[in-house]
Parts: C-alpha cells; structure tokens; sequence
C-alpha cells in the first residue's frame, strides 16, 4: 500500500511539474508598436519607402528565444519584405525587441501588412500583426482647386504640405502634354523650418496660352534632398 502511495504522490509531482513548465513555456508578445516620426520612434502606423520604421515588442516566456522574424507585405500588390533578427536574440528570455528595418524604396504608396513572429527553443510561436501604411516622404494633404485652365483665368491652389524632414521648397508649373514648362512660380520654406507648410496661391494662366492640353503640377523638396512631385487635376 505504501509503495502504490509514493506512485501515486509520483505521478500527482510529475503532472504539477509538467503544468508549471507548460505555464513557463507559454510564449506571447505585448506591446507591439511601430510606426516613423521625426525623431525616428514612433507608434502611427505609418512608414515610407527607403526610411527605416521604428518597431518594438516585449516577448514573454519561460524559453529562450529561437527565432524573431518580421514580413512586410503588400496588401495590393506582390510588394513584400523580410528581416531575420533570431541572431540578436536567440538565447534571450522575456526580451525586448527593438529594431529599425528599412522599407524597400520600391515599396509602393498603400497598405501592407506588417508581422512579427518569435519562436523559442520550445517551438512555441507567438504572432503579432497589423497594418502598415506606407506614404510618400512629403504629402500634398486636404487640396482644394479653383478654377479651370483657360486662358486668362485665375486658378487657385490650396493645400497642407507634410514632410518627414523639414520641408526646404517648392515649384509650382504650368506644363503642356509633353511636360514643357509655360511658366512656374518658386517657393522658399528654408526660413520657415517646419516640416508642415499650409500653402494657398493663385496663378494667372497667360492670354496667349495656344490651345492644347496642359496640366499644373508641384515639385516639393525636404533639406535631405528628397523630392515628390504632384499633379493637380483641375
């Protein structure tokens, strides 16, 4: 009778030492956030082409790390990324991951789907997901048009300017089909220093102006050299 009461006092530390390993193994990942601002951290969701995205995650669990691996891909396209980061971490228990991986400059403006994936020794995974949406580096925002392309008329332009980097200046062209300038209008935002431009002009389309197509289009470019063109349909 005693030995069957060892056997079974046995089995009960046995069980109660497999629950407390499974509880120990249990892998998850809180605080999931990424996202670029201007100082490079940021929790917006929110990333561009050719800039690194700030990203972070705390991992929980009784096992080491084995894996960490983060996808970016397209939700409209076959648009897609990977970065391994296992060697950083692997061996690290309930670690914090903090890392920056640069968004492909071939990343198109839209949404995607960004996912961070860590295993353990264990082969325990734990998912973390969501959305990602990729803009370009400077945003023409909220624009409003006035007017029409005919000769002698007056068209109006407004808009937010929104840049990552501080916004430097800007060109404002009358063009034909085949992208020859009849005339421009030159902004200087280098005093200004801000990375957010409300902008509103107008423009005078000449009298003179021979019939055809032609189109009004902004170059806008930041102190890092980055440019973005916009076309405005009017």
């Amino acid at each position: 009778m005693k030995k069957l009461k060892l056997i079974y006092v046995a089995l009960i530390l046995t069980l109660i030492s497999c629950n407390q390993d499974d509880e120990l193994s249990k892998l998850s990942i809180e605080n999931f956030k990424y996202g670029r601002g201007t100082t490079g951290h940021g929790d917006n969701q929110i990333g561009y082409a050719g800039v690194d995205l700030h990203l972070e995650a705390q991992v929980n669990g009784g096992e080491v790390a084995s894996e960490v691996i983060v996808t970016v891909e397209s939700l409209t396209d076959t648009s897609a990324a990977t970065y391994d980061y296992s060697r950083y971490y692997e061996g690290r228990r309930n670690t914090f991951i903090h890392e920056h991986p640069i968004i492909p400059t071939y990343f198109d403006t839209g949404l995607y789907h960004i996912e961070l994936t860590v295993i353990d020794k264990k082969g325990d995974k734990a998912i973390e997901s969501g959305e990602l949406l990729i803009v370009p580096i400077i945003r023409f925002l909220d624009i409003e048009l006035e007017g029409s392309i005919t000769p002698n008329e007056q068209v109006g332009i407004s808009f937010r300017l929104e840049g990552l980097n501080i916004l430097k200046e800007m060109t404002i062209q009358l063009v034909d089909a085949n992208d020859n300038e009849i005339l421009s209008n030159f902004y200087d935002f280098s005093s200004a220093n801000t990375t957010v431009i409300d902008f509103k002009d107008s423009m005078l389309i000449p009298s003179d102006l021979p019939s055809g197509e032609y189109y009004v289009k902004a170059i806008a470019s930041d102190i890092r050299q980055n440019t973005v063109i916009n076309i405005f349909n009017f």
